[in-house]
């Protein structure tokens, strides 16, 4: 979901864009293509093409765009009617790319799997990469503390992306979920799908309830992974979701008796290490985006902060993280190197469309002096923030006036199942909570010990989202998943 504050969303300013003349054909309509031969499974009927629909519904002078979409046969001889399309977060990531390995996803058991690329995104016909960010992101690696780009150079990289992508033609106010919305709703009316499934995880959880609230006709069912609410002002609660993340970790530990004794007083220690890494920043080295070379990065008591929460990010890690926090507050300062390594590995989003999408939708209702200054956090890290984009973007990119119900929660009848990984510090589980007082048929499901997006991980995934797709409104046994796979956390005690 988010980009980091090491890496790191206006004042209004109205949509500059370039007058294009119109296209030809207004017609919104698919054109079938080959599947690129490197993405192919070798084991898989897929159906690929375009789907073509106009930039900006709302514009007078209608310029169209091409999205891919790719469609993973099963090869069940008596198939389910209703497919399942998936699109991933972001916003701003790339989906159609995943061709390969979804060949082996167990929806292909009995249903045929859908995967579409959100406008904007790399795949996309226009795709708003802005390759003037990601240089000045690769640049200020190691430069500066916690490789924190100089501001200048960053706003001068996104002003220059959106000139060009406006001088090219490009309406940045057509790049929104609610036009990503009505462009799945035309994908499924042009396949002549009566009714399908939706999946999305993170911020495609907020585009999947954007198709429920807008085109709800032809949902069956969804499942929404770590959804962002449409009503929730992430840059706003970033920190203090993480510390709550991270409070949750230290509290997880204390009441389990072998981590608790191999790590006593952690939560102490840990935010004494903070302190102490403000006084003489820590040294950690990393290898380069290409393994070449390694990288010193050092770290302040904020940067050793924004590390563990890159940890915290990936369920992976977790059973490790109260060991390597240990060992980092003995002096063992290179155990943070998995944590310290997305620094110097930008993310690879298309910034024109997560820009776009939080211009449109996020910044006119987030207040960014409250992003910023954050007076509640632990004195420890004093000044830190989170936004999903940088904060120079505020007074360069664009700015849409989006409608209100923009920032309101999705209400339905539609069968919703979310899903939460109980220490998620990006969308967390009190966020799906409010969320599914709103969706009438809703399940909730929170994977203890787990992260971000737990569907891609989780041991029982599959069993869940098999019984779910089957008979979206029978309650499933969470107890089971519980008692099955609890958190382990890993006990080796600095200097052993």
């Amino acid at each position: 979901m988010r980009v980091g504050r090491t890496v790191l969303v206006f004042l209004f300013l109205p949509f500059l864009a370039a007058a294009a003349p119109p296209a030809k054909d207004q017609t919104t309509r698919l054109e079938w293509a080959e599947l690129p031969p490197e993405m192919k499974p070798a084991d898989r009927e897929v159906k690929f093409g375009y789907l073509v629909v106009p930039e900006d519904r709302r514009a007078r002078k209608l310029r169209t765009i091409r999205l891919p979409f790719a469609i993973l046969k099963t090869k069940n001889s008596s198939p389910r009617p209703d497919p399942v399309i998936f699109t991933t977060g972001g916003p701003g990531g790339s989906t159609i790319g995943r061709v390969r390995g979804a060949s082996r996803n167990p929806i292909l058991a009995d249903r045929d799997y859908i995967l579409f690329e959100q406008r904007g995104t790399a795949r996309a016909d226009p795709s708003l990469t802005c390759p003037e960010i990601d240089e000045v992101l690769k640049r200020s690696i190691g430069v500066e503390l916690n490789s924190r780009p100089p501001s200048a150079e960053l706003e001068t990289a996104i002003r220059g992306c959106a000139d060009r992508l406006i001088a090219s033609g490009v309406n940045l106010a057509g790049y929104t979920t609610r036009e990503s919305a009505a462009d799945i709703e035309d994908l499924r009316r042009l396949l002549g799908i009566k009714e399908w499934n939706l999946y999305g995880v993170s911020y495609s959880g907020r585009l999947m309830a954007t198709v429920i609230r807008d085109h709800p006709d032809g949902v069956r069912c969804a499942i929404l992974d770590s959804p962002l609410p449409v009503e929730a002002n992430w840059d706003e609660e970033a920190p203090r979701n993480i510390v709550a993340s991270l409070d949750l970790l230290f509290g997880l530990c204390q009441s389990d008796s072998d981590c608790s004794s191999c790590y006593p007083d952690l939560r102490r220690r840990f935010y004494r290490f903070l302190s102490e890494a403000n006084r003489e920043p820590v040294r950690v080295h990393v290898s380069s985006p290409n393994g070449e070379v390694k990288t010193e990065i050092r770290l302040d008591g904020k940067g050793v902060f924004e590390s563990v929460y890159n940890g915290l990010e990936d369920s992976s890690m977790i059973p490790r993280l109260p060991q390597i926090l240990d060992r980092a507050c003995a002096g063992e300062h290179q155990v943070l190197a998995p944590l310290v390594q997305s620094l110097v590995s930008p993310p690879t989003y298309a910034w024109g469309a997560r820009l776009s999408v939080w211009a449109n939708e996020e910044m006119p209702f987030e207040n960014l002096k409250k992003a910023l200054k954050q007076p509640d956090l632990p004195v420890e890290i004093g000044g830190y923030y989170e936004l999903a984009v940088p904060d120079e973007a505020f007074d360069v990119w664009p700015r849409g006036k989006p409608r209100a119900e923009e920032n309101r929660p999705v209400r339905s009848g539609i069968p919703v199942l979310i899903t939460n990984g109980q220490l998620d510090p990006d969308t967390p589980p009190v966020w799906s909570q409010r969320m599914a007082r709103h969706l009438r048929h809703a399940q909730l499901i929170e994977f203890p010990g787990y992260s971000h997006a737990p569907l891609f991980s989780h041991p029982a995934s599959n069993e869940i989202i098999r019984q779910f797709l089957d008979d979206p409104l029978r309650p499933i046994d969470q107890q089971s998943i519980r008692n099955r796979f609890p958190i382990r956390f890993v006990c080796e005690p600095a200097g052993k």
